[in-house]
């Protein structure tokens, strides 16, 4: 029979029960020997993984050689090496049922072939799912406990905040960002909000990267800068209006008053109903037009009763000779060579072309993690350090480890997404827009491009009667 062998161990396990990595090989590879077992490649080995869900990359790659039909028999040394939870135990059985692959433990006797069988290994893996929850429910009680007290309860502070001797503290220079946020979000959608603060040195955050629409809609809907604090077990319940959450009275420093807060969320609580986005701008090209006369960017005006953009470094004083572009005109421009546009920018959508540069700097940053655990481990072998810091710090970088994956799969999802989208739009651009309201309309060109920059092609002359030829230097 051809077997494959899976192998975990958290930190704090290998070092107060002896689980560790080679003891469980060493175990494993005598156990397929007594049995005549072919080992199929070398044992899958996930390093310092909980076993609290199945995102663990090891198990991943595991599972699809089972799928592949290249394994009669997964092998671990125990069961909750495997999970710790009785709906992921299922889902693993039900795998390996339906590719014809046995389930053994080298120290537990385990037949899955029958209800008997079943029943004891669902039974065993009930008692591990239960120990792991209670666990969960003491640390959940204590950090509710912390915030009734009005203390934050842990983790990683909010931006503008330090975390400082069991106190928030503000971070002045964060806080300066924080207080734009909140006065930009009153007129402005976050979109919006988000590229401004990108395109000023000034405004960074906390890893110096890209502003995104989501981080800055969840300062704005962030109750802590108001002094409160939230406690919720679900973690979509996070997501809701502060309306919506059970707020408590922190004792950290406030960046923005209570009333100005509550002023915000009823504009945001509005914007959240019919019309959303629209309240903040309905011009089709706002936050993406660019000067092709000075490189600067070119905002909406009413002009006449025409919607029309205009060059924002000329307005400001700066010298510039571009002129003022009707808006309807440069949808006719657009339309007219519309093919020729989308197929320039086709796969390099801004998010795309941010997410490659992102994600160039957080498989960086995933490779210096895997370095740093692996010198705390070697720290922890040469006596340098205790098992206690041990334990502290490799949990610290794992947390770190699996947000930072989890912010992979989301720009990769964002990618996918947002190439079909476009590629839907793209094919029926003429119905969508002849049906749609501004702020549809608005939102498929913001789709389709994230840069335009624009000029015309001749000089003004008074008394001609005819629009300016609008030219579309290059597109985005």
């Amino acid at each position: 029979m051809k077997c494959v062998i899976y192998i975990r161990v958290s930190t704090d396990e290998q070092a107060k029960h002896g689980y560790s990595i080679a003891a469980q090989e060493e175990k494993l590879r005598a156990f397929c020997l007594s049995q005549g077992w072919e080992i199929v490649g070398e044992p899958f080995i996930d390093d310092g993984y909980s076993a609290k869900d199945l995102e663990r990359p090891k198990f991943q790659l595991m599972m699809n050689e089972i799928k592949k039909g290249n394994a009669d028999v997964l092998l671990v040394y125990k069961l909750d090496r495997l999970t710790r939870s009785v709906l992921d135990l299922y889902k693993v059985l039900q795998v390996l049922d339906e590719y014809n692959c046995k389930f053994r433990s080298a120290t537990e006797v385990y037949d899955t072939t029958n209800a008997m069988g079943r029943l004891f290994i669902t039974l065993v893996a009930a008692i591990a799912q239960w120990e792991r929850e209670n666990t969960a429910e003491r640390v959940s009680f204590g950090m509710e406990k912390k915030t009734k007290m009005g203390k934050w309860p842990g983790g990683e502070p909010p931006y503008g905040y330090f975390f400082i001797n069991d106190e928030l503290i503000i971070n002045s220079k964060e806080a300066t960002v924080v207080k734009k946020i909140f006065e930009m979000a009153k007129t402005t959608g976050f979109y919006t909000i988000a590229k401004t603060l990108t395109n000023n040195t000034n405004y960074q955050t906390k890893k110096g990267g890209d502003w995104h629409v989501d981080t800055v809609r969840g300062i704005a809907n962030n109750p802590v800068y108001s002094g409160y604090l939230t406690h919720n077990k679900n973690r979509k319940d996070s997501k809701k209006p502060p309306r919506e959450q059970t707020l408590f009275e922190g004792l950290h420093p406030r960046i923005i008053n209570r009333d100005e807060f509550w002023e915000l969320q009823d504009i945001l609580d509005k914007r959240r109903g019919v019309g959303g986005k629209r309240e903040t701008s309905n011009y089709y090209f706002s936050s993406i037009l660019i000067c092709g006369r000075c490189g600067h960017s070119m905002s909406g005006h009413m002009s006449a009763g025409k919607k029309t953009y205009r060059c924002s470094g000329k307005k400001a004083g700066k010298n510039c000779s571009s002129h003022i572009i009707l808006e309807d005109n440069l949808v006719k421009t657009i339309f007219v060579s519309f093919d020729a546009l989308i197929d320039s920018v086709k796969g390099k959508t801004e998010i795309s072309d941010i997410s490659q540069e992102k994600i160039n700097e957080l498989e960086g940053e995933l490779k210096l993690i895997q370095k740093l655990l692996t010198k705390q481990k070697n720290m922890y072998e040469n006596d340098i350090i205790d098992i206690d810091e041990l334990i502290e710090k490799s949990e610290s970088l794992r947390e770190k480890e699996k947000k930072i994956n989890s912010e992979l799969q989301q720009y990769f999802q964002a990618q996918k997404t947002n190439n079909e989208e476009i590629l839907y739009i793209s094919e029926n651009i003429w119905t969508l827009w002849e049906y749609a309201n501004d702020f549809e309309r608005k939102q498929m060109i913001n789709t389709l491009f994230t840069q335009l920059v624009i000029d015309t092609k001749d000089e003004y002359k008074r008394g001609t009667g005819k629009p300016r030829e609008i030219l579309i230097i290059s597109a985005k």
